[in-house]
């Protein structure tokens, strides 16, 4: 059997020899011929993709021209009809109809907007946009180069990444009016995918671009088809290099043969089109095929025979192999089977039990040298992959572990066969570990010490974890319980203890609801919270407790706690004594809600209380009304009685007015001197009036103070609820704009908002906006009245009147504009203009010759609320004015708003040098005592007492005592208002010094003036030369 056996090997060994040698011989023949048949199909196979992408982009162009001649046949304007419009939607629509790889087609005007957008959408419908203004910074890119292009030339760009579609632009002209069309082209991805599945040989495709990413990627085991890194770039970097020096070529690496070539053909496709291509040009197709087994594949399909015969050769050498070696094979068969099972088996069971565990392992013999390792050990250890055979101590970079290393391997020598260490290991350097080594020595011909390696890092963590938790709850402030998921009580911390005087012997064991039961004794309430943790709920509520008529506020949250199966285990309970963060929440919402004078509601509660009314008064179908009261002359009570005088006189008034009202009226405090009231359900517009005298009594009623009584009176607007004052803000204005008219009627008066009073104020708010746009500039102008000398008549001063124009041209009265100025406070910003306007026109006089006084009129803000002393100061040096021929003319009530303050700035203007008139003296109620401290130039009769002279003899005597007044003061007298010679006449007789009135000389403008007396002086001068 044996004879037979070695010369049946003999004979198989002689014909494999035969056959290897014909094979090779066959291969070596015809191998290079293979290779470069399958660099032939490659580079044909890319022809044909670009050909194909050429007639694609080719295809779609030739929509451009169908859309241009379309739209220059229509004669489009800038702005498209309906008409118009859609007809475009119906063409472009008939064309993404036709196509179906058209996405969308655009319309996009010069400013950037998508005029038109046409897009297809599911189930072929189409969406319209209209006027849509384009964001996009690199579809803004495409436009500007678009609006660059010649006739015909069309511009050809991709989306970015992740690849989607590739985008057309054509710029178009239509009667002088610019247009870009924008084409959007999809499903360029498919095309390749397509290609790339459809050949023979095994092969797959990228497209990358200039920076080296991938755009495309067919590879069946890849995970997407582009990606927004430098994959390509780094996983095939020789490669990349070589694309980069070539731009179309092929190169084998490691059995693959790479062709390369531009994807797109930058060349006209057509002689009448031209194109511009954006960032397509750098893109590169690239292919990959192995060549070994398509090598393998084209021999077998190009040459049957040899491989039939190739085959058959070695089906006859195993039948006779066979027939030698069946009755050996056949008895060794069954136990060469089961040795090799049991040792296959044992074997894949420990290396997969050794290479699949997260502990490490390493066998390493006499010489440090590492015989076996599993991949946990290089992780743990941090090892390169080529250890394997090197010396352990060597490849292990952090030197605090080489050190223990050493050691450990040290004292493991000195031990018995099978004996272990144990060691605990920290790696200090990133990423830290925390390791646990158990060393063994084993007794073994090469091998002698095996370490295995566990990472107990997340351990240790753990352990830290709970040790800070276990610290974090028994110092928690908050109290906390923890139960089993039964209720049971298992933990209280020592804040708990504190709180509850309860020590954890008496609490743990006890079922948590007697805990519910010391808070509530509504069983039902309980159940359904322990029905809610069952279900996983976490529970978070306020318990208010009360103790020793004190109320306690308590945050207790309950939550589940799960195990690693997401069962619930426990629960856990914190509660916290939130007190006095209750307290300071209601303490700030009464702050926030309610004044603290009078304990009335706040403004914000009443706008909350009026849009409540509204809504309830619109429901229950009724009306309801508000009231605003003022008090009158507050600011003056203020000054006079202090501050704290002022607040009890207030707290007194509030109180009246709440016992005039019903408990369903609402009083509230809006301001320093202003309340408000709700009046519910208004019946009767009698029962308000009646309401509104009845509170204007009581508070104009005498308060005693200090042994004084004290008088106030107050004003009232009224708005009742309409079908147009649907909210608070609007009625509170309404009743405002009432108020407002029942202070300029008079005082102690109420008044009922109409909408005429809204259009009034409406118009005054439009002139106020127009008098303060209008500062500063020549629409505020002067009118200069002359004043004379008695007797002689010659001109000795002018008065400075303010005129205002508004935006047509149209002078308006002053008796409307200077209160507008007054009220608004704008007669400061525009008193330092007419100031200066003043001081310049004076000094102009001055250089011409003509020094006469120039008096102007200063309100009360001027004088008691701005620094007017400083602005004449700035103005005089501006202008470099003589001061001496400044008059300013005040009132004799603004002189007694506030006397001291009033004193003392007529004291700083005195010391200019200006000279002070006092207006319209006779009208006031100032005093002779008063009269007499203020330093004064000048007294001016009201125009009222001249107009009846000489006939009226309360008038005359009136006179009479205010000129001898003024010269027992060494003040001069004018008069204003004289209109003939008979007041003129009368005047002089009773020493009046200077006149002023129209008998004389109506206001008149600069150039007027100037023409009247400046050109006229002069030519008596010159006549006189």
């Amino acid at each position: 059997m044996r004879k037979a056996l070695g010369t049946g090997l003999l004979f198989t060994l002689l014909l494999l020899t035969l056959t290897v040698i014909s094979a090779v011989t066959y291969n070596h023949q015809n191998n290079d011929e293979t290779i470069n048949k399958i660099k032939n199909e490659q580079r044909q196979q890319q022809h044909q993709q670009q050909q194909h992408i050429a007639q694609q982009i080719s295809h779609t162009v030739s929509h451009f021209k169908q859309l241009d001649s379309y739209l220059k046949q229509q004669s489009w304007q800038q702005i498209l009809t309906l008409s118009q419009r859609d007809d475009f939607i119906n063409f472009a629509n008939k064309i993404l109809t036709n196509n179906t790889t058209l996405n969308s087609i655009s319309l996009i005007d010069y400013k950037n907007s998508y005029r038109l957008k046409i897009s297809t959408a599911v189930n072929n419908n189409i969406t319209v946009i209209n006027n849509k203004t384009i964001t996009s910074i690199t579809e803004l890119n495409d436009i500007d180069h678009a609006f660059s292009l010649a006739a015909n030339q069309t511009y050809i760009n991709a989306s970015p990444l992740p690849l989607n579609y590739i985008n057309y632009y054509q710029h178009i002209t239509i009667n002088n009016y610019q247009w870009v069309i924008k084409i959007e082209q999809q499903n360029l991805p498919q095309v390749l995918i397509n290609f790339s599945n459809s050949d023979s040989i095994s092969q797959h495709f990228w497209i990358i671009n200039n920076k080296g990413q991938t755009l495309i990627n067919t590879a069946k085991n890849s995970t997407s088809m582009n990606d927004n890194d430098h994959r390509f770039k780094r996983q095939n970097f020789s490669l990349w290099q070589h694309i980069q020096r070539y731009n179309h070529h092929q190169i084998i690496k490691e059995n693959n043969l790479y062709t390369y070539s531009p994807l797109f053909i930058p060349t006209k496709l057509k002689a009448s089109v031209d194109f511009k291509y954006g960032n397509l040009s750098p893109w590169v197709l690239v292919s990959k095929v192995n060549i070994t087994n398509n090598h393998s594949m084209l021999a077998f399909i190009q040459y049957p025979l040899n491989r039939y015969f190739t085959i058959f050769i070695l089906i006859i050498i195993s039948g006779i192999f066979s027939l030698l070696a069946f009755s050996y094979i056949n008895r060794q068969k069954t136990e060469i089977s089961r040795i090799n099972s049991v040792r296959d088996t044992t074997l894949h069971r420990y290396y997969s039990l050794i290479e699949n565990t997260d502990s490490g392992i390493i066998v390493i013999n006499n010489k440090r040298k590492i015989t076996a390792i599993n991949s946990a050990a290089i992780t743990i250890l941090d090892l390169k992959k080529d250890a394997l055979h090197k010396n352990i101590i060597s490849h292990i970079s952090a030197i605090n572990t080489k050190i223990d290393i050493v050691a450990l391997l040290k004292n493991i020598d000195n031990l018995a066969f099978n004996d272990k260490k144990k060691m605990q290991l920290k790696i200090n350097t990133p990423p830290f570990k925390h390791l646990e080594i158990i060393a063994t020595k084993i007794n073994n011909n090469d091998d002698n010490i095996m370490l295995h390696i566990i990472d107990v890092t997340s351990w240790v963590k753990r352990e830290q974890q709970l040790k800070g938790l276990s610290r974090a709850v028994e110092q928690s402030e908050e109290a906390v319980i923890i139960t089993d998921r039964f209720g049971v009580i298992e933990y209280v911390n020592s804040s708990y203890e504190k709180s509850t005087g309860e020590s954890s012997s008496e609490i743990i064991g006890i079922n948590s609801k007697a805990i519910f039961k010391r808070y509530t004794d509504d069983t039902d309430k309980i159940d359904d919270i322990q029905s809610k943790l069952n279900q996983g709920q976490t529970i978070q509520r306020i318990i208010s407790q009360k103790n020793n008529d004190t109320v306690h506020y308590i945050d207790n949250t309950i939550s589940p706690i799960r195990d690693k199966n997401d069962r619930i285990s426990n629960y856990i309970s914190t509660s916290k004594d939130i007190t006095d963060r209750i307290n300071y929440e209601n303490e700030l919402h009464h702050l926030a809600h309610y004044d603290q004078l009078t304990a009335l509601p706040n403004r914000n509660m009443f706008i909350t209380e009026v849009d409540k009314s509204l809504l309830n008064a619109k429901k229950n179908q009724a009306k309801m009304s508000i009231l605003v009261i003022e008090i009158d002359l507050f600011k003056k009570l203020h000054d006079s009685l202090g501050n704290d005088k002022t607040e009890k006189i207030l707290v007194i008034i509030s109180k009246r007015i709440r016992s005039n009202l019903r408990e369903v009226n609402l009083l509230s405090r809006l301001n320093n001197n202003q309340f408000g009231i709700i009046i519910q359900s208004v019946q009767q517009s009698n029962c308000i009036n009646t309401l509104a005298t009845r509170l204007l009594n009581n508070i104009h009623a005498p308060i005693s103070y200090d042994g004084k009584l004290i008088s106030v009176s107050a004003s009232i607007g009224i708005s009742l609820q309409t079908k147009t004052t649907t909210t608070a803000e609007q009625i509170i204005k309404n009743a405002n704009i009432a108020l407002s008219y029942s202070k300029d009627k008079a005082k102690n008066q109420y008044c009922y908002f109409s909408p005429e009073m809204e259009t009034e104020t409406t118009h005054k708010l439009e002139l106020e906006s127009e008098l303060r746009k209008s500062i500063n500039t020549d629409r505020y102008e002067f009118y200069y009245q002359p004043k004379v000398l008695a007797h002689s008549h010659a001109l000795t001063g002018v008065e400075a009147l303010l005129r205002w124009r508004d935006k047509n041209g149209h002078y308006q009265a002053p008796v409307d504009i200077i209160p507008l100025l007054e009220s608004s406070g704008l007669i400061l910003e525009a008193g330092i203009f007419l100031i200066e306007k003043a001081c310049c026109q004076l000094k102009q006089w001055q250089q011409q010759g003509l020094y006469i006084n120039m008096a102007i009129n200063i309100s009360a803000q001027q004088l008691l609320e701005s620094d007017l002393t400083t602005i004449l100061k700035n103005a005089i040096k501006k202008a470099d004015c003589n001061p001496a021929y400044l008059e300013l003319e005040i009132t004799e009530s603004v002189l007694m708003t506030n006397i001291e303050l009033a004193y003392q700035k007529l004291i700083d203007l005195k010391k200019i040098g200006i000279k002070i008139a006092i207006d319209d003296f006779g009208t006031g109620y100032s005093s002779l005592a008063y009269l007499s401290r203020f330093p004064i130039n000048i007294l001016k009769i009201d125009r009222e007492f001249v107009k009846e002279l000489p006939h009226n003899q309360d008038s005359i005597t009136i006179i009479k005592a205010i000129i001898d007044l003024a010269h027992n003061l060494g003040l001069t007298v004018v008069a204003e208002g004289v209109e003939n010679i008979k007041q003129v006449t009368f005047l002089e007789q009773i020493g009046v010094e200077e006149f002023q009135g129209f008998y004389f000389n109506k206001p008149l403008t600069c150039s007027h003036f100037n023409r009247q007396y400046l050109y006229q002086k002069q030519q008596i001068s010159d006549n006189t030369l």
